[in-house]
């Protein structure tokens, strides 16, 4: 008699989805497709799919576990001829039904539809070959990709492994992505078994750093250098943005470190119509050399016009 949960390699105390988890990681294992030419492997699938559908079953797993354990009649017992004793009267006229023991996926099927052993043949050997579909593994892939990408969108050519082959494919990454999104391509997991649908691929994105702007959310920000004179005198000043250069004006006495904002000059907010905005930082570089005709104008100027730092 074959011992269904060693087949599976799980305790007779199993839950349901210990079952069904086994199953899942056995099929894949043995499945022909994937040992192709192995008929081993073959008839070890046929063995995993035969326990699955019976331990599957509350009521059949129930049926099974007293039979196994000697619940009707004290258990199996050899009858002349090869059969079972303690079962006649529905397998044939008066006597005891003679099947081979090798083969309890029958003896199975006959003591629970009680319509004869062809007929039970038929039935078991139908619901094995229609074993339970089983959905495709996920596929999880980390993709870097450029600040600019993530801000507009883009479309990459990839390769992933896929059931064991390498496959070139092309995703679309919406705009507005940040650091940890994920981007979901259905289909392109793991194949299914049994009928099963595809898993799915997902894209975990990561987002190389860029040498001026940097984002929080859906804002950008980038930070200014402007001279002494600019940012006592204030004026118009030419600023990057992500969508080219803009003009923006700074009052006088602006100090380093002060923010000015740009809106809806940010990245897209990912999913929706809306645009974040974009902080220019100010920082204020004086001259690296200081020539004598222009210390001597700075010597004037603080002496006719001299301030503190406090005062500000």
């Amino acid at each position: 008699m074959k011992d269904y949960y060693q087949i599976l390699g799980v305790p007779k105390s199993a839950t349901q989805a210990e079952i069904k988890n086994a199953y899942r990681r056995l099929a894949k294992q043995h499945h022909p497709d994937v040992n192709k030419g192995e008929s081993k492997a073959e008839e070890k699938f046929k063995d995993i799919s035969e326990a699955y559908n019976l331990l599957s079953d509350p009521e059949k797993r129930k049926q099974y576990d007293l039979f196994s354990q000697g619940g009707y009649g004290g258990g199996f017992q050899g009858a002349p001829g090869g059969g079972f004793g303690g079962f006649g009267g529905y397998g044939g006229a008066g006597g005891a039904t003679n099947v081979e023991f090798g083969d309890f996926g029958d003896i199975f099927e006959e003591l629970f539809n009680m319509g004869g052993v062809k007929r039970g043949q038929q039935r078991y050997r139908s619901q094995t070959q229609h074993a339970q579909a089983v959905k495709g593994d996920d596929t999880n892939v980390q993709l870097e990709i450029s600040f600019f990408e993530a801000v507009e969108g883009s479309t990459r050519k990839i390769s992933i492994k896929r059931n064991g082959k390498v496959e070139n494919i092309t995703v679309k990454i919406p705009a507005g992505v940040n650091n940890g999104s994920k981007v979901r391509v259905a289909g392109k997991g793991q194949s299914g078994q049994h009928g099963g649908k595809d898993g799915d691929l997902f894209l975990t994105i990561q987002v190389a750093s860029h040498p001026q702007f940097w984002r929080e959310g859906a804002d950008i920000y980038c930070e200014m250098p402007v001279t002494i004179y600019q940012a006592l005198l204030g004026g118009s000043i030419t600023v990057p943005t992500i969508s080219g250069q803009a003009q923006m004006k700074i009052p006088e006495g602006t100090a380093s470190g002060q923010k000015f904002r740009l809106k809806g000059k940010g990245a897209p907010v990912l999913g929706k119509t809306d645009r974040g905005d974009e902080y220019i930082i100010i920082k204020i570089v004086p001259p690296k050399k200081i020539s004598k005709p222009l210390r001597i104008a700075l010597e004037e100027l603080a002496e006719k016009h001299p301030y503190t730092a406090e005062e500000v």
